[in-house]
């Protein structure tokens, strides 16, 4: 969904859409049952898919920090989440789905890596990644959608939908279920710039569609929310 915007915000360039590089040697067979792992997926998984193969992906990505939600072996929205980040932490192409190369390369196994040693949340918007990290350790890895660098009229003024770089702390709670404004729909927003918060939202695509906030799911949001990683005054470094 959108933001609210209490304060102009300036014009930035398109962010680009490059994923990160892996170590050499650092990537991991997908195991199932036994560390040679098995056979993957004979089609593309997606929504709606369900089964074994889906509830090992999900096994994979929920203890390597790509959350995922309840290993269920069903392939919803969460699961679709989870892949997206996998996918963006890696460089892989962003299509939310689970095929035979992905499976293969293992880096569902491969957690993703923080740019700071310290402890909060840290947004990259290359990546179009949120990371929740405790002393340079990334604990969770979700997918976000930033600004989108489009202009847009709000409150009888022009803005520019970025999302500023720079260190933060969250300063600001909004309510604890929907927001809505002149530009949509805010799930218990946690401001830390402004107007510009991290919030849940029905609508988070692999690329940055908001006007400066960044989106999560709904329910990824209550997690962070709930095991207390989006306090009163935690960091939030945008980069």
């Amino acid at each position: 969904m959108n933001t609210q915007i209490s304060r102009p915000i300036s014009r930035r360039g398109a962010i680009a859409g490059v994923g990160g590089l892996l170590a050499a040697g650092a990537v991991a067979q997908i195991a199932t049952s036994s560390s040679a792992g098995a056979a993957g997926p004979p089609r593309p998984l997606g929504i709606g898919s369900s089964g074994h193969h889906v509830e090992q992906f999900q096994l994979a990505m929920n203890a390597n920090g790509f959350w995922c939600g309840t290993v269920d072996g069903q392939f919803g929205e969460l699961t679709q989440q989870a892949v997206y980040a996998v996918q963006k932490t890696h460089g892989r192409p962003r299509t939310g789905k689970i095929d035979l190369a992905l499976w293969d390369s293992g880096l569902a196994r491969v957690r993703a890596r923080s740019r700071y040693t310290y402890t909060g949340i840290e947004i990259d918007k290359t990546r179009q990644l949120l990371l929740v990290v405790s002393g340079g350790y990334v604990q969770v890895a979700l997918n976000t959608s930033t600004g989108n660098g489009s202009r847009f009229y709000y409150s009888g003024r022009w803005y520019t939908a970025v999302t500023p770089s720079g260190t933060y702390r969250i300063n600001r709670y909004g309510s604890n279920g929907w927001d809505y404004g002149a530009l949509g729909g805010l799930w218990r927003p946690r401001y830390f710039n402004g107007g510009i918060a991290v919030h849940g939202s029905n609508f988070i695509p692999p690329y940055p569609d908001s006007h400066g906030c960044c989106r999560l799911s709904t329910r990824a949001q209550n997690y962070l929310l709930a095991s207390g990683r989006e306090q009163m005054g935690s960091y939030v470094r945008v980069y």
